[in-house]
């Protein structure tokens, strides 16, 4: 091919200016080397693209068809250049996201709320169908960023990012019996009545662990999503007991009718961002730094 974006851009000075002279100073060359360009395009394509009338160039039929398609290459050339800098500079593009807890997202809203005012032309979208094998996710190349309660530190060309430590506690009404204790142990949430996902104590989180180590299991139990809100509004009808993030109790405990207990000697989640080691979003560093600022300052304290 012939043409090159040189070419374009000294079809579109000549048609502008209509002069070698001025279109060779737009262009910051010396009017002979501008002709000596033109000539040799000509003779590539096989015929006159500009034609001398009154000391000024006109194009010919051919030149103003070519001339044409080089203003629309080079218009889009630039938008394209200028989007690439946007994407390696991380503000713009589509970051896609998932958590493992679905109780989690209600730290999305202030996460985005800042995150987007640094990152106007950027979009977060949520994967929430990822969140049941984020890393899986990840490394398919199906989600650029996962927030996980554990390091997973063993998992290949992945990058874990800690964020924060917290503590699982148990949910209860303010008029349940076990309202007046500080801390419960595993085997009193075998004895009431379980409102929530059975993926809360699935055998690799926290409480699985912990039934699994007194080899108890919940025997009743009614699996709700929490992002329905039900389990909440059950347990605070005093109708049994629901295990969350103290950092998602805390917004719940505000009018008084719920307490948080916290389990055995503690259960804690290990939060961490989840990103490909490399070839990943440019727009998940941001996030994370932005996720880092809205961190719950009481996450792992316990209630006096």
């Amino acid at each position: 091919m012939s043409l090159d974006v040189r070419h374009l851009q000294l079809l579109v000075a000549l048609d502008e200016h209509g002069s070698l002279h001025a279109a060779a100073s737009h262009l910051h060359l010396s009017a002979s080397a501008l002709s000596l360009q033109l000539r040799d395009l000509e003779n590539h394509l096989g015929g006159r693209l500009f034609e001398r009338r009154w000391r000024r160039l006109h194009v010919t039929p051919a030149g103003e068809r070519l001339t044409h398609s080089a203003r629309v290459i080079l218009s889009e050339l630039a938008r394209t250049e200028a989007e690439t800098r946007e994407l390696l500079a991380g503000r713009t593009g589509v970051l896609r996201i998932t958590t493992e807890c679905m109780q989690s997202y209600r730290w999305l809203p202030s996460v985005l709320q800042g995150w987007t005012q640094a990152h106007p032309n950027a979009e977060v979208t949520v994967i929430p169908e990822a969140g049941h094998a984020p890393l899986v996710a990840l490394q398919q190349g199906t989600i650029d960023l996962a927030v996980v309660v554990e390091t997973h530190s063993t998992q290949a060309r992945l990058r874990f990012t800690p964020l924060f430590r917290d503590e699982l506690v148990a949910l209860v009404s303010a008029k349940h019996p076990l309202a007046r204790r500080r801390r419960i142990t595993v085997r009193a949430l075998t004895e009431e009545m379980y409102w929530g996902s059975r993926d809360s104590f699935a055998p690799q989180t926290p409480l699985g662990r912990a039934l699994a180590r007194e080899g108890l299991n919940l025997p009743r139990v009614t699996p709700l999503p929490f992002a329905s809100g039900a389990p909440v509004e059950m347990v605070r009808a005093n109708q049994g007991v629901t295990v969350c993030p103290r950092w998602f109790a805390e917004s719940e405990l505000a009018r008084g009718d719920l307490v948080d207990l916290s389990i055995e000697r503690g259960l804690w989640l290990h939060w961490s961002a989840a990103t490909v080691e490399a070839g990943g979003s440019p727009l998940a560093a941001s996030f994370i730094e932005e996720m880092k600022h809205h961190c719950p300052p009481t996450a792992g304290k316990r209630r006096a």
